[in-house]
Order: C-alpha cells, then sequence, then structure tokens
C-alpha cells in the first residue's frame, strides 16, 4: 500500500512541477527563452518573443519578427477539450522584408486582425485586412484544423497596389471587388460562388510599351463583371469585359483547377478596327465581331474564330503555332475599304492562309471569282495608250499565290478574261515599310504591255513600257496603207515581221 501511496505522490509532485513550470509566470519566464531560441531556429529572420503568458485558461503571445512585424494573439483556452477563444492581430510594415520567411517576393504594408473561436471539430476564424489598399472581411471555417469553408468581402481592391504587392510593374490601375461564398473548400468537391466586379479601369502605357514594345492608346480604360460557379474540381465563369477599345464576353470559362485545363467560348466585338492599329501595325476602318472558342492545357493551346463580315465568312484555328484561316465569297472593295487601300479590283474572294507564328513563315493561296478590274491610275493610263477600257473585261477565275515571309509577300498573280491575260511574278509587298515593287504583263488581244508598279503600297508610281503598243500600231498603220499586192509579196510579209 505505501508503494501505491508513494507511487501518487509522485505523480502529483510531477504534476506540481509541471504545472508550475508552464501554467505560472515563473515557469513562462523560464519557458519564454526555450521558445524563444526554437522559434529562431524555424525563422530566417531576427526573433524576439516579447510577450509570454500561459496559464490553464488564458494565453498572450507577442512575437517581433525582424524590425517591421509584430504578430499578437491573445484569449481564453481550454486544454482538454482542445478550445480556444481568441483574438490576432498580424501587422507588418514592408513584406519585402520578410522573402526570407515566405519564400515569395512581396512587396507593400499588410494588416489583418480578427478572432479565432471553436475547437478541433468546428473551429472559425472571422477578421479584416487592408488586402492591396482594400477593406476585406473574411469568414473562414476549420474542420480538424482544415480549411472547409469561406466566406469573404473585398471592397475597393486597387490594382494598382497589388500589382506592386507582387512585385510586378504597374500595368494598370482600378479597383476591384470581391463577393465569395465557398462553403465546400475540397479540391475534389468545390462548392460556391465568387462574385468579381471591376471598375475604373486603366492601363498605363509607358510600362506597356517598355516592357512589351506595345503602343497602346493613352487612355485605355476597362471594366468588367465576373460571375463564378465552384462545382467539383471546377470554376465556371461568366465574363463580361469591356475596353475602350473592344468587349469580350463569355458564357462558360471553365477552368479545372486541379488538372490546370481551361476551355471557353468567346464572343468578341471591336466598334472601331482603327484602334488594334498598336497590334496590327495596319490602319484600317469599320467593325467587327468574332465569336470561338478556346483551349489550354498541358497538352497546348487551340483557338477557333468566326467571323460573318465583308460579305462572306472568315474562319481560323490557331493550334500553338500552327495558323489556319479560311475565307469565303467575301469582297474584295469591302476588303479593301477596311484596309483603307484603293479601290482596284471588284469580285468574290475565297482564300485559304497556312502560318506559323514561330517562323513567321506561310502561304495565301486565293481564287477570285467573276472579277473586274475597277477605275484606276493604271487602267486610265492603259486606256489613253491602247484605247482599250480594261475596266469592262471581266475575269471569271483570277489566282493569287503568295510567300509570306514575316512582314514581306512575294505573290504570283494569274487573270484572264475574253480580251485579256495579266500575270505577274515574284511581286513584292513589304507590309513594314509599306511598299510594292512588281512587274505586270498585261496582253490585250495580241499585244504585250508591261506595267511597273513601286512604291507606296496606297498610291504607287505606275510606269507603262509602251513600246509594244507602238510597234502594234505601226503595224496596223502599216497593213492600212501597204496596197494589197504589196501586203501579199515578199516585201510586204518582211515588212510585217520587222514590225
Amino acid at each position: 500500500m505505501k508503494y501505491i501511496i508513494g507511487l501518487i505522490a509522485l505523480v502529483a509532485a510531477l504534476l506540481v512541477g509541471a504545472y508550475g513550470l508552464l501554467f505560472t509566470q515563473p515557469g513562462n519566464d523560464i519557458l519564454k527563452p526555450v521558445i524563444e531560441k526554437k522559434v529562431a531556429a524555424q525563422v530566417p529572420l531576427p526573433t524576439k518573443l516579447e510577450t509570454f503568458v500561459l496559464r490553464p485558461d488564458r494565453f498572450e503571445v507577442v512575437l517581433q519578427v525582424g524590425k517591421d512585424t509584430r504578430i499578437e494573439a491573445k484569449g481564453s483556452m481550454d486544454l482538454m477539450a482542445q478550445r480556444v477563444d481568441a483574438t490576432y492581430d498580424v501587422d507588418i510594415e514592408e513584406l519585402a522584408n520578410l522573402k526570407k520567411l515566405i519564400g515569395a517576393d512581396l512587396h507593400g504594408p499588410f494588416r489583418t486582425h480578427g478572432t479565432v473561436k471553436g475547437d478541433k471539430k468546428a473551429m472559425a476564424i472571422d477578421g479584416e485586412s487592408d488586402l492591396a489598399g482594400s477593406a476585406t472581411g473574411y469568414h473562414l471555417k476549420l474542420r480538424d484544423f482544415e480549411p472547409d469553408g469561406l466566406k469573404a468581402k473585398v471592397a475597393h481592391l486597387h490594382i494598382d497596389k497589388l500589382l506592386h504587392m507582387v512585385g510586378q510593374p504597374l500595368y494598370a490601375e482600378g479597383l476591384v471587388d470581391v463577393d465569395a461564398d465557398i462553403p465546400g473548400l475540397d479540391i475534389e468537391h468545390l462548392d460556391g460562388t465568387v462574385v468579381t466586379k471591376i471598375t475604373k479601369g486603366l492601363v498605363h502605357s509607358a510600362p506597356v510599351k517598355r516592357d512589351f514594345n506595345l503602343s497602346i492608346p493613352s487612355r485605355l480604360t476597362f471594366h468588367g463583371d465576373i460571375d463564378t460557379r465552384l462545382k467539383e474540381t471546377k470554376a465556371i465563369s461568366k465574363v463580361d469585359f469591356v475596353t475602350s477599345i473592344a468587349t469580350l464576353a463569355t458564357k462558360a470559362l471553365v477552368y479545372d483547377i486541379k488538372k490546370g485545363e481551361l476551355a471557353t467560348d468567346y464572343r468578341l466585338r471591336v466598334p472601331n478596327l482603327d484602334r488594334l492599329y498598336f497590334v496590327t501595325n495596319q490602319h484600317m476602318k469599320g467593325d467587327i465581331n468574332v465569336t470561338g472558342d478556346v483551349e489550354a492545357g498541358k497538352k497546348g493551346f487551340t483557338a477557333t474564330a468566326h467571323s460573318d463580315t465583308l460579305g462572306g465568312a472568315v474562319d481560323a484555328k490557331v493550334a500553338n503555332n500552327d495558323v489556319k484561316v479560311r475565307i469565303k465569297n467575301i469582297q474584295t472593295v469591302a476588303l479593301t475599304d477596311m484596309l483603307l487601300y484603293p479601290h482596284i479590283f471588284d469580285s468574290r474572294a475565297n482564300m485559304e492562309l497556312d502560318y506559323d507564328t514561330l517562323t513567321k513563315k506561310g502561304e495565301l493561296h486565293a481564287r477570285l471569282l467573276d472579277g473586274q478590274i475597277l477605275p484606276n491610275k493604271m487602267s486610265f493610263m492603259l486606256q489613253q495608250l491602247a484605247n482599250f477600257d480594261i475596266t469592262r473585261e471581266v475575269y471569271e477565275l483570277t489566282t493569287l499565290d503568295t510567300k509570306i515571309d514575316d512582314k514581306l509577300l512575294v505573290s504570283d498573280l494569274h487573270m484572264k478574261s475574253k480580251l485579256t491575260e495579266i500575270d505577274a511574278k515574284q511581286a513584292k509587298v513589304d507590309l513594314d515599310k509599306q511598299t510594292i515593287d512588281a512587274t505586270i504583263d498585261v496582253k490585250i488581244r495580241k499585244t504585250f504591255i508591261p506595267v511597273r508598279l513601286s512604291g507606296k503600297l496606297t498610291d504607287p508610281d505606275i510606269k507603262i513600257d509602251s513600246k509594244g503598243l507602238i510597234k502594234e500600231k505601226a503595224k496596223q498603220e502599216l497593213e492600212k496603207h501597204l496596197p494589197d499586192n504589196v501586203k501579199n509579196s515578199p516585201a510586204g510579209g518582211l515588212l510585217k515581221n520587222f514590225f
């Protein structure tokens, strides 16, 4: 019996000693440097445990990390029930100073405070923060200390401050509001909604020009709405995004968070094509509506585009760096109007373009039906020299085959009507310099007339070699004035051959 009493006394003494060590101020004073040393071993920054109070029913901790990060927590607790009811306050003056600790290159201040209530089975964290200049409130539920559900409201998050926070140039400014209600945070069984609203957006042209060599308009504004539904492993969003250049909308942008795959439809409207000059380097007029689909993931990137435009239809498909464009039954006059080129030819056109965005090389094959040359400088000059109105001719089939090497186009052209035939070999168009260099062989009846085009693409210099015309006119005059007996004589044949 005395041994049992002795054992009980020993256990009681150990408990009293542990209590004295854990839950009294003298004991806390002993534990404080030990805990501070343990924390310092885990944190690659100077740390100081300024306050450490641990009692059976309450605690208080104040930890200083570096010069400008302070973490405070205090409240009541029940160790046996693993229950806590506490407040916390995190004050970080400069995130960049915590790079060694958080492993990310972040910048700017961050502050948050709130409460923690509950036990291991169900715990709730309610707090507020000033993330990127916002007024953010959040309610996080934990089950077995794992995130189980989240509600959050972000009011007026500043895009420029967020970019600064993540170490990016200040490409834009604007405000973002978010309302998230996510009762299911399990990545395999997501459930909830996230509503995002973007207002007062403005792109900063200087850093975009510096980093991407894009000369965007000086007042490129934007706003948008994104309604997202979380289901299983996917985030499914309806997007309406409006800029001062174009509008973009999707019915269902689906992002599989687990697989890292994206698939979406889209509708793009550009009311003024000339505002895309910073991308296309081509002045244009008119508007366009485009619809299509996009898929992106580990296997690569694909996108389709369709537009009923220019009196016909344009379809395109992009698969990684491979671009295919198919154009059906468009009006060439409408195309030249859009490109701000002079009217030269009126027809219906079908085209096939294959292009590699990496090598910047490709081929264009065009077939133009029932075409007519429209009045222009060249047709006027031909009429003056040859007394022939080429604009009256109908070209049932015109073929154009072009090799593309970046911005240099090298083309072969063939046109044939009842009385004329037109050919060009290795005609060069430089889209970068907006110049043309081409020799066109025009055959009117039996007379060949070389035409040289050079200089500015929209208003080239035209030179017509009239030797063939002069020779043909001389031959006609000779035949007109030679007597019949001379025409049919050897001398007449010699004269004809001379011309």
